[in-house]
């Protein structure tokens, strides 16, 4: 059978293009395997798996670490950002972003965790004619230890997740205040979790501020964060106080959208 323009396809495409996506499938449900497992799982000989994985490598969709141990990237992720808005948490958020945004007249953040990693989802720059340039975009990442919406994020995960986290990860000084051992992150995330938001003060950014709340789901786990972050001439202590209730009580009315309710 051809295609609508009336092309046809050979059977041998059309199941490398299966394999293809069955690996990717296999890719994004695991966080890392080997070369084995995944050509169990995909029910394919190693030696096919091994091809494809080197074209997805070569592709930006696929890495493979020094135990060759073999995971996804974010490439997938950051092409289906074209329809970000399907995401339930996007249609849910945005309401509560955009007068958050009004409201405080600094740019505000949502993000998620994916596979380890911080991911921007959405983004609403600030309406003042000073604003900061950060590094931050729908679709791409940051460090979990150093930003706002990072620190809320790793702070609420299963303290097994938190504890691997700070064994492995290398910790880069952005700026002369950045949190950068493990001790101090251990203090840190507990401070979070019993205030219920963080600051982000000139950590991952010279020059940017950044307070940060939790939004969950219906299970009451914490599935997102939001911020809002501005520059240290407009954001000084006083005005970061004021704005931890505005943001936990967005963060709230984002959970709540999602199916949350607070006891």
């Amino acid at each position: 059978m051809g295609d609508k323009a009336g092309t046809p396809r050979e059977p041998g495409e059309v199941q490398s293009v299966i394999k293809v996506l069955k690996i990717l499938e296999a890719l994004a449900e695991n966080d890392k395997i080997s070369l084995t497992d995944l050509s169990a799982l995909v029910k394919s000989h190693k030696s096919t798996v091994y091809r494809f994985m080197c074209t997805l490598i070569d592709a930006g969709y696929a890495r493979r670490d020094e135990n060759d141990l073999y995971s996804s990237t974010l490439k997938l992720f950051q092409l289906g950002m074209c329809t970000f808005g399907r995401i339930d948490i996007v249609d849910e958020a945005m309401p509560v972003l955009k007068e958050l945004a009004f409201l405080s007249e600094e740019t505000v953040h949502l993000a998620i965790l994916h596979y380890g990693q911080l991911v921007y989802l959405h983004k609403i720059e600030s309406t003042h004619n000073l604003r900061v340039s950060m590094q931050s975009r729908i679709g791409s990442s940051a460090p979990l230890y150093c930003t706002g919406v990072g620190k809320i994020l790793l702070a609420f995960q299963p303290q097994d997740v938190q504890d691997e986290y700070l064994r492995t990860c290398q910790f880069m000084r952005f700026t002369p205040k950045t949190i950068c051992t493990r001790l101090g992150m251990e203090a840190e995330l507990s401070k979070i979790r019993e205030n219920g938001y963080c600051y982000d003060d000139e950590e991952h950014e010279a020059g940017v501020r950044c307070v940060a709340a939790p939004i969950r789901d219906y299970h009451g786990n914490v599935v997102a964060s939001v911020s809002i972050s501005g520059p240290t001439v407009r954001l000084d202590d006083e005005k970061m106080k004021s704005l931890v209730d505005v943001v936990v009580r967005s963060a709230n009315k984002i959970s709540q959208n999602l199916g949350w309710q607070s006891k």
